[in-house]
């Protein structure tokens, strides 16, 4: 089973704070097959299905890989969004960054 259909079946229930920002909703719409495929052109670039929902996360991309995405998105991303969706989900998710 693809996760996609797991998810339609509610399988793995989306964390909100992780699909409400502009980059969550850019990588719900564009799609992390597409994002991956977009990626792949160039070896320093490549990034896994894993990577893009540990950017969801709140794990931010390296700043090459941000600006793909931007191009990517041709204008609809800028980097600020990016890294912003990370400061938001922490901060939702109750992860203040600090020692554990």
């Amino acid at each position: 089973m693809f996760r996609h259909d797991a998810l339609a079946k509610g399988r793995y229930p989306r964390v909100p704070s992780r699909w409400d920002t502009e980059f969550g909703r850019w990588v719900a719409d564009f799609g992390v097959p597409r994002i991956v495929a977009g990626l792949a052109h160039d070896p320093d670039l490549r990034v896994t299905n894993q990577t893009v929902y540990e950017w969801l996360q709140g794990h931010a991309p390296h700043p090459a890989r941000a600006l793909a995405l931007v191009e990517m998105s041709r204008g609809r991303l800028t980097l600020e969004a990016i890294y912003e969706h990370g400061r938001k989900v922490k901060q939702a998710e109750g992860d203040t960054g600090g020692p554990r």
